[in-house]
């Protein structure tokens, strides 16, 4: 079920840089002048499917949206995650005769804020300053993309799966600024992102825990400090 809803917590938006250095009288402005919509996606439901045009900017204010593939067998690849705060759709808004490359869905249920880039540039549209500042704002997350593109690749090209594993909890870690946190894929999910499959991602994750480098209870994870480094 798709649903939407009045947006209510502008506290919400604080998690996006997208948002940076709005007070909460101006993005109520912004919003308004935006005509964004706040929408809630049970969990696999499609926000964007691939193929589509997409006109829209998207930030996450709950939940979890992947973007993915299907091979031709219906194996799922997963080529990005959007956690609370990620802006998506932005580059497919940007340029619009673009097709999505990707099929993007809500896991679990996902709360998502939505507005039209072309209104956002619009000549016509009022309060120039504050759609200024947003547009800075969104230049600096599509660099930033750029180096999550980076990360993903530095994941990928590592040629064994247990250096993936351990790239990918190190980066995790140094995401969360802990040696113990929780991340948003399940086992399947994970081994998509890692381009395995379940069972190989199982039985390296129990060789690294009994190795004594990590330990971990279904998505929460602790990486075992210098030993986990070397």
């Amino acid at each position: 079920m798709l649903r939407m809803q009045p947006i209510v917590n502008l506290a919400q938006l604080t998690h996006s840089s997208l948002f940076n250095g709005f007070t909460d009288d101006e993005l109520a402005d912004l919003l308004g002048l935006l005509e964004a919509e706040q929408m809630t996606y049970n969990s696999e439901k499609t926000i964007i499917r691939e193929g589509e045009r997409n006109p829209f900017i998207f930030v996450v204010l709950n939940g979890v949206a992947v973007a993915v593939k299907y091979d031709l067998g219906g194996k799922e690849e997963i080529y990005t995650r959007m956690t609370v705060g990620s802006v998506f759709g932005d580059v497919l808004a940007v340029s619009a005769n673009s097709r999505s490359p990707v099929t993007v869905i809500a896991y679990p249920e996902a709360i998502i804020l939505k507005f039209r880039f072309e209104v956002l540039v619009s000549a016509q549209a009022r309060l120039p300053e504050l759609r200024t500042r947003l547009l800075k704002n969104l230049t600096s997350v599509l660099a930033q993309k750029f180096f999550d593109l980076q990360d993903r690749v530095n994941i990928l090209i590592r040629p064994t799966l247990r250096e993936k594993i351990i790239t990918f909890l190190y980066a995790e870690s140094k995401k969360h600024r802990n040696t113990t946190f929780n991340i948003s894929l399940n086992r399947e999910r994970m081994a998509a992102y890692l381009n395995t499959d379940r069972s190989a991602l199982s039985r390296e994750l129990s060789n690294l825990k009994k190795e004594e480098l990590i330990d971990y209870y279904k998505n929460t994870f602790k990486v075992k400090g210098d030993k986990f480094e070397r």
